[in-house]
C-alpha cells in the first residue's frame, strides 16, 4: 500500500493506494496545485493500516459523512448504518433470531474497539490521565501511614518515600 500526504497552507490531504501507478498519478495531480510539501511512502505497517481503516469508516472527520454539518445527524446516520448491517447479516444467515445475536455481537465488538482506540489515543495524547496519584509513591507509602509493632505511624505527605532518596 502506498500513502500520499499533501500539506497545504490550511489543510492536509492523505490518500492511500494499493497500486503504485495510481499513487504516482495522484502525487502528480497534487503537485499541480502547489502544495507546501508532498510525501510518498510505502506502508507496510499493519497497525497503521488497521487504524486508518477504522478511521476511514468510523471517524466522522475522515468518512464521507464529514460533509453533513450537524454532528447529531452524523451520529444518527452511523447508528442507522450499524443496524442496517446487523439486519443484512441476519438475513444472510437466514434467521431473524440471528439478528439479535448479530446486533449484540456488533455492539460488543464495536464497543471493545472504540474503548481500545480511545485508550490508545488518550495514552498517546494525555498520558497523565493514567496517573492515579500525582508523583511517585512507593507501595508502603500509598496510604500515607505505616504500622510498626502495632502502632500507626503517620508519614509526611510531602515526602514521596521510596528507598533511594
Amino acid at each position: 500500500m502506498y500513502k500520499i500526504t499533501a500539506y497545504f497552507k490550511d489543510q492536509k490531504i492523505i490518500k492511500q493506494f494499493y497500486d503504485v501507478y495510481d499513487a504516482i498519478e495522484f502525487k502528480d495531480n497534487v503537485d499541480a496545485h502547489y502544495p507546501i510539501k508532498v510525501t510518498f511512502e510505502k506502508v507496510n505497517n499493519m497497525k497503521e493500516l488497521i487504524y486508518d481503516s477504522w478511521n476511514n469508516v468510523m471517524d466522522y472527520k475522515h468518512n464521507p459523512l464529514r460533509h453533513i454539518p450537524d454532528i447529531n445527524t452524523r451520529h444518527m446516520v452511523m447508528q442507522i448504518l450499524a443496524w442496517m448491517w446487523c439486519i443484512a447479516f441476519s438475513m444472510y444467515f437466514g434467521s431473524m433470531w440471528v439478528f439479535g445475536i448479530t446486533a449484540i455481537a456488533h455492539v460488543a465488538i464495536l464497543a471493545a474497539i472504540a474503548v481500545t482506540v480511545a485508550t490508545f489515543t488518550a495514552a498517546a495524547t494525555k498520558p497523565e490521565v493514567f496517573n492515579l496519584r500525582p508523583g511517585y509513591h512507593s507501595v508502603s507509602r500509598t496510604r500515607q501511614f505505616m504500622w510498626i509493632n502495632g502502632q500507626k505511624i503517620v508519614l509526611d505527605k510531602n515526602d514521596p518515600g521510596g528507598e533511594h532518596e
